[in-house]
């Protein structure tokens, strides 16, 4: 389970104010820090475009990012994660397969 933290920067910065976030509660098992994904409010003087008020970080054993989105950006994004996880989950469920099942599926 996940931590939630909002209100605090888990990369200690003082240019975004963070509105929410979630980290792992435990280092990840190649020893690397913890992941987390978090989404603030930047400052307008840091925008390279205006529109892009809103902080994306996300960081894991793989992936280190910090990006500025704007409103319409995080609402496409969550619209194509929502999109993928219910194809998802109707392969899994009209093919009967286990969450184990679809780790090893090659959709090719």
């Amino acid at each position: 389970m996940g931590t939630q933290t909002e209100n605090q920067c888990l990369r200690c910065r003082t240019d975004c104010v963070p509105l929410a976030n979630l980290s792992a509660d435990e280092p990840a098992a190649d020893g690397s820090c913890a992941s987390f994904i978090c989404v603030g409010l930047n400052r307008p003087e840091d925008r390279a475009v205006v529109a892009n008020r809103f902080t994306l970080c996300w960081k894991n054993g793989g992936v280190d990012t910090r990006d500025h989105w704007d409103k319409r950006d995080l609402i496409d994004t969550m619209s194509v994660i929502a999109q993928a996880l219910s194809t998802d989950e109707n392969i899994r469920v009209s093919n009967g397969f286990t969450e184990d099942d679809m780790q090893r599926v090659d959709m090719r």
